[in-house]
């Protein structure tokens, strides 16, 4: 290695953007390259694609890419190079160097094509050159398709999402010329068919494929009717209204409905926006959102919650609902800020629409089986999610009881709202400034005491929601918690909010979020709750910088 390189080298951070931005500038005065020194700065340049989805910087993508097109201009010696690391790569980090391939052209596809069937059977392998694939702008890039259409059949629904995803990748980005009618209609046949799979990614992208195809023109004018109404379909449009149950693939059908010819129904009747309808202060950093979810409205039960995500970049947090109007298309929630994404949140304005809102999510409250006195317990912003569940039990013909806590009276929220719910509301404060002197356990203690309860549920903190749990047992009186415990996904598929109920691993997402408080194990609660707390607060330290 020259020292001209090797000082470049030497003095780059693949993890800051300023200093891979300094060495890009730098090799790119550099003339005259040998192979040798093009390999050890591409090597140097590949750790910037290595890192470019491991950090919290939003350049470093956008720094990832260029560093791809420096490494494409070394030429194409470099390709075998590229290979290697392709196939080696994990599927994010595959991106950039699919990229950086694609950018070769004719020479790069001419390389990449050849090795297709020989990683036929390499699963992982075989999906990082399908997606390099994706990348490539050139019209000879149309002759591949047939070969990713036949490896869409795989056992493997991963390897089908990214051959889907990789067609209508090409069909968006090559020229229409590029696509004869026979291909056209092979492209429309597979990806049809794919939008009854079991798997959800295989439909997002069989959906996405085709209104691709639709929007470029490449459907006839029969094919293009049977898309339309299949995407009614999926988006709950139709007569017979059943959407697909997963959110991601209706939200790709309803991104394409717009450009439909037919227009008949009216493709906005059901389109979420998630826009926010209003907004109001509660108390110090706690808003209420109204936002328009009309598809979750019209579903939405008691006790069910959602997840959001107010940009794309952010992180996806549950939220319970505190009301919904059926007819409006709107839900309400409660947000208060205490970390990076509900600080964000809260700064939203009226006209500003989330990223997304799925939902609606989990089991919905648990129902009183015996008539009598129920007691409905919220501290905090839990008070907001007590009140639908107040008002189906107030419904059944119960008197209800509503505690809401507090740490002082300006932090007492949607007391109006219970109070609507509810027979009678008891108000506590911690330092005595509204209603009852002390926690929500006192005033629990003096309604026990002054009649039979036959049900309590309680939503807040886990030490209150313990706590109540504890005092309910030795009465045997149905008790239920709301568990908010870490979630990811939401489908009880990666089993991050499990928690231990009655000794069995039970999912808060899937199961709950209510559970029997005198069955959960809360000491295993608490500790899960604390496990991203370092990197919670390094979060929300850096959002502030």
């Amino acid at each position: 290695m020259t020292d001209r390189v090797h000082d470049i080298v030497k003095d780059m951070d693949p993890r800051s953007v300023e200093s891979v931005t300094q060495a890009l500038d730098k090799a790119k005065l550099l003339e005259d390259l040998t192979l040798d020194e093009k390999t050890c700065l591409a090597e140097a340049f590949f750790e910037v694609f290595n890192h470019a989805h491991h950090t919290h910087s939003s350049s470093m993508p956008k720094v990832a890419v260029r560093a791809g097109k420096r490494i494409a201009k070394f030429g194409p010696e470099l390709i075998p190079l590229l290979f290697r690391h392709l196939v080696e790569s994990d599927s994010e980090t595959a991106v950039y160097y699919g990229k950086a391939l694609a950018r070769n052209g004719n020479v790069g596809l001419a390389y990449l094509v050849p090795k297709l069937n020989e990683y036929r059977e390499k699963d992982h392998d075989l999906i990082n050159l399908i997606q390099a694939l994706s990348y490539f702008k050139i019209p000879e890039a149309s002759a591949t398709v047939p070969f990713v259409l036949s490896v869409s059949q795989h056992v493997n629904h991963q390897v089908t999402s990214m051959a889907l995803y990789t067609a209508g990748r090409l069909a968006e980005k090559l020229p229409t010329s590029a696509f004869s009618e026979e291909l056209r209609h092979f492209i429309f046949n597979t990806s049809f068919r794919f939008l009854s799979h079991a798997q959800v990614l295989v439909r997002k992208n069989a959906a996405r494929t085709l209104g691709k195809m639709m929007r470029r023109g490449l459907l006839s004018e029969e094919d293009e009717k049977k898309v339309y109404k299949a995407f009614l379909a999926i988006t709950g449009r139709d007569d017979h209204h059943n959407w697909d149950r997963a959110f991601i693939v209706r939200r790709e059908a309803e991104g394409f409905l717009p450009y439909f010819h037919q227009q008949s129904p009216p493709v906005r009747r059901y389109t979420q926006s998630y826009k926010i309808v209003s907004k109001r202060l509660l108390c110090t950093n706690t808003y209420h959102f109204t936002l328009d979810t009309p598809l979750i409205a019209r579903k939405i039960e008691a006790g069910q919650f959602v997840i959001v995500r107010p940009h794309i970049f952010s992180e996806r947090i549950p939220l319970s609902i505190c009301n919904w109007d059926r007819e409006k298309g709107t839900i309400d929630i409660i947000v208060s800020a205490v970390g990076k994404t509900t600080t964000e949140i809260n700064a939203m304005m009226v006209g500003d629409s989330f990223e997304d809102v799925v939902g609606p999510l989990g089991e919905r409250s648990v129902l009183p089986t015996a008539s009598g006195t129920c007691v409905v317990i919220g501290g905090g912003y839990g008070t907001g999610a007590i009140i639908p569940t107040a008002r189906d039990v107030k419904a059944m013909g119960n008197k209800v009881i509503g505690i809401v806590g507090a740490r002082n009276k300006d932090s007492l929220i949607m007391v109006q709202e219970l109070q609507d719910a509810c027979t009678e509301v008891i108000l506590t404060t911690n330092d005595g400034s509204a209603g009852i002197g002390g926690m929500v356990t006192d005033a629990l203690r003096e309604v026990l005491l002054r009649e039979p309860v036959v049900y309590v549920l309680a939503i807040g903190p886990v030490p209150m929601m313990k706590a109540i749990s504890d005092m309910t047992r030795p009465h045997h009186i149905a008790t239920y918690v709301s568990l908010n415990a870490i979630m990811v996904d939401g489908t009880g598929m990666c089993g991050a909010c499990r928690v231990t109920v009655g000794g069995e691993t039970k999912f808060a997402c899937f199961h709950g979020p209510d559970f029997d408080g005198h069955k959960v194990d809360f000491e295993n609660l608490m500790k899960r709750q604390k496990m991203f707390v370092k990197e919670e607060k390094v979060a929300f330290e850096r959002m502030k910088l």
